[in-house]
């Protein structure tokens, strides 16, 4: 898809159109809410004894024994604080796992979307918090066809290398046993190749400041979060699963995906001031409404200015909340709608990511 061929204009309230090579999509408008709403207002139980409770199931999950061998290892896994892996493991456990996953798939099924997601995790720290490039893209080249990542290439970072190929080898043999395996094997690895695509995009973003527009930041870093990757998973290991559904699922699956987006940005914005990461959309936002400039930002990287000031600037605007009303308004909608599928229950798939909000700001600033 090229990056070049591309304009926007207003459509329906809400939505912008983006013509890519031609064809156009349709994508949330950001600066079409003007609404706000408070976390309160989510109906979600975020009281401090929930967020404890929430936290410590995190704390004292246990890792199989495989893969506590893997994120144990002596090389880059290992150096990170095991509760970011515990967190994963947990949410790929019952609270995300779709309902059409039998038990005796359970736990295989767990495991793959847990490696998928700390694949997805090593590729984006190498691109954009190492700023690795050569590393970075020899390492993508594991989901795209016809071509195998060169894990012993001499000027890349060995010691990563060594990890991220033990993950993506322990995760092609879990999905590899599927009993769906060849029906769904081909879609995600297409997601996991959007969800390089919106790496790359918050990689060049930290460049390129034009990169950090509202609807690119929409369209790219929304496929980053990777909700497509871990349900198809779960369908490789749901027999009972009707593919019929499949097309409703993707719809869905696309607006959940965007208040997982959402829900990211809603509670991580501020420890990304602090960490000088620009990407997120509220920040992408603030500069497009006007709220602060990139000469803040060039001051905020130089040290003249704190990022409180960044930070009180932003939310004297009310930009978070108009962002909670957004999540809000997707959620009751979706709720609204019926999907017509006969082998998934769409509320329950809603309620998943209210509980994910939960756990986010449960866990925020603790992995």
């Amino acid at each position: 898809m090229s990056q070049d061929a591309r304009r926007h204009r207003p459509n329906r309230e809400g939505t912008e159109t983006v013509t890519v090579d031609g064809a156009s999509i349709h994508v949330p408008s950001m600066t079409a809410v003007e609404q706000r709403a408070s976390m309160s207002d989510l109906g979600l139980d975020l009281d401090e004894e929930t967020q404890d409770e929430l936290l410590q199931r995190v704390r004292d999950t246990e890792l199989s024994d495989d893969m506590r061998e893997i994120v144990q290892d002596d090389g880059v896994l290992g150096d990170r604080d095991l509760l970011l892996w515990k967190w994963i493991y947990h949410i790929f456990g019952e609270p995300l796992t779709l309902n059409t996953v039998p038990e005796e798939h359970f736990q295989a099924a767990r495991e793959a979307a847990s490696l998928v997601a700390i694949y997805i995790t090593l590729i984006d720290d190498i691109g954009e918090k190492r700023g690795d490039r050569a590393t970075f893209w020899e390492l993508s080249k594991a989901p795209y066809p016809e071509v195998e990542p060169d894990w012993d290439r001499e000027d890349i970072d060995r010691d990563y290398a060594v990890s991220t190929k033990r993950v993506w080898e322990a995760l092609m043999e879990r999905i590899q046993s599927a009993p769906r395996f060849e029906e769904f094997v081909e879609p995600l690895m297409f997601s996991i190749r959007q969800s390089i695509q919106g790496m790359d995009y918050a990689r060049l973003s930290s460049d390129y400041a034009s990169f950090m527009n509202p609807e690119e930041t929409w369209y790219f870093e929304t496929q980053a979060i990777g909700l497509y990757l871990f349900w198809n998973v779960d369908l490789m290991f749901s027999p009972s699963f009707d593919h019929d559904d499949y097309q409703a699922f993707r719809r869905i699956t696309f607006e959940l995906q965007h208040m997982w987006r959402l829900g990211n940005w809603i509670i991580t914005w501020q420890r990304e001031v602090y960490e000088r990461d620009y990407s997120a959309g509220i920040i992408v936002e603030a500069l497009h409404q006007g709220v602060i400039d990139e000469s803040d930002l060039d001051a905020l990287d130089e040290g003249s200015v704190d990022p409180e000031e960044i930070i009180w600037q932003i939310e004297s605007a009310g930009l978070a909340e108009q962002f909670v009303w957004n999540w809000k308004q997707r959620r009751d909608k979706i709720r609204e709608r019926d999907f017509g599928m006969e082998s998934l229950d769409s509320d329950e798939m809603v309620a998943k990511m209210e509980w994910l909000m939960q756990s986010h700001f449960a866990t925020e600033g603790h992995r």
